[in-house]
């Protein structure tokens, strides 16, 4: 291999240790076995055809939801003078403290959502299948930190999309299989996969921290 052709990799490589770190970002934020029995529990009084509506529907307004923060998220902290580098420092906090509770704490129970839940498809959708189960603050977080004006540039913001669209599509096919796979690997493999994903969000966001605070003080990066 030929210098030329080893320069010609670089960026190649570089974009594509960008996508996977975006998508076990938004897989461990998302966290979709852990929602599963929260998915479960708000959709209890529904049928089989209104869950899967349910799910539907529910993905679809957690997409638009986390798009529009990711568009207009960074102007928004921008109209109230908050710098990047402030929210991504106070963001990796929050999703480490969030991680940490995914390790340590209990999952939460389905009760809380089965009582919001209705018998009507779009409601549940809507609230809190769609947010806060899907599109937490967390997860908005992730996104508006994924997208950032200042270290990607547009055709970047727009793959960062498209891999939020694919483990959206990951989770909506979890969720319509939702039944199935709870049967399969019941409370204590959803517990394990969760603290899982604790430790491995837990990490993401130490980087995310990290590297703000290497940017602020000009550090080389870690």
């Amino acid at each position: 291999m030929t210098a030329l052709q080893t320069l010609d990799d670089t960026p190649m490589l570089e974009d594509q240790n960008l996508l996977l770190n975006q998508f076990f970002t938004l897989w461990a934020m998302l966290d979709p076995i852990s929602h599963l029995p929260l998915f479960l529990g708000a959709t209890a009084e529904l049928d089989r055809q209104e869950r899967q509506r349910s799910a539907l529907m529910g993905v679809g307004f957690a997409f638009l939801i986390l798009v529009f923060f990711g568009i207009a998220g960074q102007y928004l902290l921008h109209a109230m003078g908050i710098s990047l580098i402030s929210f991504q420092i106070a963001g990796g906090i929050i999703l480490l403290l969030f991680s940490t509770s995914m390790v340590l704490s209990e999952p939460p129970s389905p009760a809380a959502a089965q009582a919001a839940a209705s018998n009507n498809a779009l409601n549940v959708a809507v609230y809190p299948l769609g947010t806060p189960i899907i599109a937490g603050p967390g997860a908005m977080l992730s996104i508006i930190i994924l997208t950032d004006n200042n270290r990607f540039t547009l055709p970047q913001q727009i793959s960062t999309f498209g891999v939020l669209a694919a483990v959206l599509g990951l989770l909506l096919v979890i969720f319509l299989l939702g039944d199935r796979i709870g049967r399969v690997i019941g409370r204590g493999g959803t517990n394990v996969l969760r603290r899982v994903m604790g430790v491995i969000l837990a990490a993401l966001s130490v980087n995310l921290i990290v590297s703000a605070l290497a940017q602020w003080l000009n550090l080389p990066p870690i």
